[in-house]
């Protein structure tokens, strides 16, 4: 019997891709497009199968998955590194990573999910987090992008952790990669995680060998003192590496002028970290007359970084042409924006009436002059990068907003602030924009301002005034803040000073806003 089944069906003429109603009656279909002939000389209806995809469906992740890793290298080479550097840095964004990453697993892994997380940024909005120790709180990734850049950062640190426990870890290649983590953390939003990172990459640095390569030393050194100087910044208490620091205040190269800059704001955050502490009793006043020697001496010291900065060939140029395609121009225009915010604020570091910054209003006009020239050069293609490694226009502008009681100047500054790239440095400019709104909302109208009045379009939109000096905002902070329906908000805890017959007093007041501010910001309190 299984020899004739066999027989029968052997016999049978049989189509694998004809249509559907030849298949049914069990006819031979001509298999002709779009309706056979047979279906069409009988009246039939005429259908054909679609075509089968399972086959390919199984064999697609398998290949996916490296292609994912090559397009996202591909995408560091193109985009990322590019953003990530200015003319300055090409020798460590484009020179020693991708060379490092071509023998290193560890740094291709982690050089993929960087370029991941830069082509699809996280919110820098997300969650309430206003205190650093609070940024490690991250979202679970809902994306496949995210999800598989966390498994290459996961795979990174793996294979660095193992050759540190074989004792075979490089030196060169652990350094890059906290340079790297670093990155990758910033643009999760975990401010705490990056600062980490960059103390242990400063341990590292300490425990250098002779052996090591004295210029790599030096490019990873230069990438640290500017993160460093952004810690100090942001966290307060972070040292800088000895490597990094610059032999002597004198200079004559650009790159060299950055570095001096960028140790002169780290001494500036030291200096107004004492200050405060004045201005807020937590020290007795009698400790100002100290203070006053470091004053002076930091303002000598950043107007000699003027002096200088002022004769290098590529700062000529930049005053004296319009030329747009000097590839030195957003570097000048940040580092002038950055030295004119900081010398005020040195300069203003022990008055006790937010009235002196009136003074400076030329200096703040002058601040937002070099913003759009800082700005065009990190737009790529009409827009701004999600990171970039330097402080960049946030630091200034965010100064500018805070200081300058110009209606007109604050609102260009809170204008360009959300024309700047999402994070710059550990900066987060989207995010910041709201809060600060708020600020100049409620210095504008005493105090008494709506929820409408809070918002960043509906302040843009409004001609604003100069608040008087009782109504000026010198210490805030943000906290999140239950509202009465149960929501949760934002909670802008401010501090002003009012003069009544001769008296100063200290009057302490909030606004509650039903979203969340920003992720973390801190001021008036150390």
């Amino acid at each position: 019997m299984s020899t004739l089944i066999r027989t029968s069906r052997s016999t049978r003429i049989k189509s694998r891709t004809g249509c559907k109603t030849c298949k049914i009656r069990r006819v031979k279909c001509g298999e002709e497009k779009p309706h056979c002939a047979r279906c069409t000389s009988t009246g039939r209806k005429c259908d054909y199968a679609e075509p089968a995809k399972l086959a390919v469906a199984r064999v697609l992740p398998v290949y996916s998955a490296v292609s994912r890793e090559r397009r996202a290298y591909e995408y560091y080479f193109f985009h990322a590194a590019p953003s990530l550097s200015d003319a300055l840095d090409l020798e460590f964004w484009r020179g020693t990573v991708l060379q490092i990453c071509g023998s290193e697993p560890a740094i291709w892994d982690a050089v993929v999910a960087l370029s991941a997380f830069y082509e699809h940024p996280t919110s820098s909005e997300g969650e309430p987090m206003h205190q650093i120790e609070r940024t490690d709180r991250l979202p679970h990734p809902k994306s496949r992008s995210h999800r598989e850049a966390l498994i290459w950062y996961s795979r990174s640190l793996s294979r660095i952790q193992e050759q540190i426990k074989r004792g075979v870890a490089d030196y060169a290649v652990a350094l890059v990669s906290c340079v790297l983590f670093i990155c990758i953390e910033i643009l999760q939003g975990n401010v705490k995680a990056a600062l980490m990172l960059y103390h242990q990459a400063t341990q590292l640095m300490a425990s250098a060998t002779e052996s090591v390569s004295k210029k790599l030393e030096t490019t990873i050194a230069a990438i640290l003192l500017r993160v460093g100087t952004i810690s100090v910044v942001v966290d307060g208490d972070s040292p800088l590496p000895k490597q990094s620091l610059p032999s002597s205040h004198i200079f004559t190269a650009l790159s060299d002028a950055r570095a001096a800059l960028y140790v002169l704001v780290a001494d500036w955050k030291k200096f107004d970290r004492d200050c405060v502490a004045i201005l807020t009793a937590q020290r007795p006043a009698s400790d100002a007359h100290h203070l006053r020697p470091r004053q002076q001496a930091l303002e000598r010291d950043l107007l000699s970084w003027d002096r200088q900065f002022q004769i290098l060939p590529e700062v000529i140029q930049y005053r004296n042409t319009s030329n747009s395609s000097s590839e030195h121009r957003g570097i000048i225009a940040a580092l002038s924006m950055t030295y004119l915010s900081i010398l005020i604020l040195t300069r203003t570091g022990l008055s006790t009436s937010e009235s002196c910054y009136d003074a400076y209003e030329s200096d703040f006009a002058e601040i937002i002059t070099h913003a759009p020239i800082a700005l065009s050069a990190t737009t790529a293609s009409g827009n701004q990068p999600p990171f970039i490694f330097d402080m960049g226009t946030g630091m200034s502008l965010l100064i500018t907003i805070m200081k300058c009681r110009s209606p007109t100047i604050r609102r260009q500054a809170l204008t360009f602030l959300r024309q700047s790239p999402q994070r710059q440095g550990m900066y987060f400019s989207q995010s910041a924009s709201n809060f600060l709104a708020a600020v100049v909302a409620v210095e504008e109208t005493g105090g008494k301002c709506s929820e409408e009045q809070l918002a960043v379009d509906n302040l843009l939109n409004s001609p604003g005034r100069v608040p008087l000096d009782g109504e000026r905002v010198f210490a805030l902070e943000l906290v999140p803040w239950e509202t009465d329906d149960g929501e949760m908000g934002t909670a802008l805890q401010y501090s002003r000073r009012e003069t009544t017959n001769g008296e100063t007093r200290v009057v302490n007041d909030m606004v509650v806003r039903r979203v969340n501010l920003c992720r973390f910001f801190k001021q008036g309190e150390e």
